[in-house]
């Protein structure tokens, strides 16, 4: 009986645990690229510094030290759709 149930416990676990991990379509390369793009004008460069994976969105944090700015965004790791969370200009 005991072993059964452990069984069971188990199998629970790795099925809850591969519903909640959907295949991301963007990379963590994409998610660079697009914070780049975004940010990009016409002083300086975008310049990555952190990127984290959390609840199946990236958050990139960035600065372009020519035009002095520098922020915190979060892109959807589903659709690519860019979320700016912080931003700062000295």
């Amino acid at each position: 009986m005991r072993k059964t149930v452990s069984a069971i416990f188990v199998l629970l676990i790795f099925i809850v645990g591969g519903c909640n991990s959907p295949e991301l379509k963007i990379s963590e390369e994409d998610a660079k690229s697009s914070v780049i793009e975004y940010h990009t004008g016409h002083i300086g460069n975008v310049k990555i510094l952190s990127i984290e994976l959390k609840k199946n969105n990236y958050i990139v944090e960035w600065e372009n030290e020519e035009n002095c700015e520098q922020g915190i965004d979060s892109v959807d790791g589903e659709n690519g759709d860019i979320e700016m969370i912080e931003a700062s200009i000295c």
